[in-house]
């Protein structure tokens, strides 16, 4: 048996307490967004935030058995998760997997189906995953700035089932001259404590995996649902803009 040092096991309770924390705060609260509010001159032309992606995947185990005894199962829950996460993140860096730039491609191509042209700014990278207090200044003729913010996003399981794709993000587009905000909103997809009120999404049945074996031996396919997400996630961030 592995004896953890006392750092280990203050890490662990600091996760487990950051974690019931959340929950507890997902279930009571109801979030409330901004419809989108179009300017007076039609949105042609945006500037897209950069670093949108966390550096890492989550596979996350929503409500798993041994969360439920008390503080030592939950300490063994949160070293498993860990673990899991690890391994998964590991996996998807043997094909080079590079979300970033994927996502950033995606969010240009699909603005442009909808008649508008989109730049992806680089600007800070973020110390939270918050939106962006100033946005950088954006190409000539930029009226708005669109910035997508992915709090988490990788592999969730709940309730004993399939591990499927899940994303949860906030989606934000500012106006670019007078700084009003013209939409705010929040996406989850496959996301089990969210708060009520977010835009809901399901996972796309043709990316599940049974166990994390499953997972990690399919590196690619594990990154072509987590890219499915992603991509339905930002057709619906987008699809808000009308």
């Amino acid at each position: 048996m592995q004896v953890l040092g006392g750092n280990t096991i203050m890490k662990l309770k600091l996760l487990v307490a950051v974690g019931a924390m959340a929950s507890l705060s997902a279930c009571a609260s109801t979030y409330v967004g901004t419809p989108y509010t179009a300017p007076d001159v039609p949105v042609t032309r945006v500037a897209v935030a950069d670093d949108a992606l966390p550096e890492n995947v989550i596979a996350r185990q929503a409500a798993s058995t041994m969360s439920n005894f008390g503080l030592i199962g939950g300490l063994i829950d949160a070293g498993v998760q860990a673990s899991r996460k690890d391994a998964v993140n590991e996996a998807l860096d043997t094909i080079g997997y590079t979300p970033e730039e994927t996502l950033e491609a995606l969010i240009v191509e699909r603005f442009a189906g909808t008649g508008v042209t989109a730049s992806v700014v680089e600007g800070p990278d973020r110390e939270k995953r918050e939106f962006l207090v100033e946005y950088p200044v954006g190409p000539a003729g930029t009226q708005a700035h669109f910035d997508l913010v992915i709090q988490q996003f990788g592999y969730m399981q709940a309730g004993g089932n399939a591990w499927r794709p899940a994303v949860l993000a906030d989606v934000r587009m500012v106006d670019a001259t007078t700084g009003a905000t013209l939409l705010e909103n929040r996406i989850a997809l496959n996301w089990v404590d969210s708060p009520a009120g977010v835009i809901a999404l399901s996972p796309n049945p043709a990316y599940a995996f049974a166990n994390r074996e499953d997972m990690v031996t399919n590196p690619q396919l594990l990154a072509e649902g987590i890219d499915d997400a992603l991509a339905t996630v930002v057709d619906a961030a987008i699809g808000l803009i009308r």
